[in-house]
């Protein structure tokens, strides 16, 4: 194998783990924030309404707002879009310093 196939190859492995990472953070922060709206809501089910806030995401980081917004506003909770979306990022940084640290 070239030095230059061996490189590319280490790229790829790289980018697959950058990848991976990105997926398993974003997971996370999608758990976590929705824990956090399920507490504000009032949802008993905090777990449950996690799992389906994570599977919104599937469709992109915009519906998971978008999904947030809607729950927030059927239950009379009044939280502005630029809260929602500090507490996304703050939430993301957990995250991975969760997975960082190995939790």
């Amino acid at each position: 194998m070239t030095a230059i196939r061996k490189r590319a190859v280490a790229h790829e492995n790289q980018f697959a783990r950058d990848q991976e990472l990105l997926f398993k953070t974003e997971a996370r922060r999608n758990a976590l924030i929705g824990l956090w709206a399920a507490s504000v809501i009032g949802d008993g089910d905090g777990e449950a309404y996690a799992k389906e806030l994570a599977m919104t995401a599937v469709e992109g980081e915009h519906k998971v707002l978008e999904r947030l917004r809607h729950d927030f506003d059927a239950a009379g909770v009044a939280v502005l879009d630029t809260d929602i979306q500090d507490r996304m990022v703050s939430m993301l940084r957990t995250a991975a310093e969760d997975l960082y640290k190995g939790r």
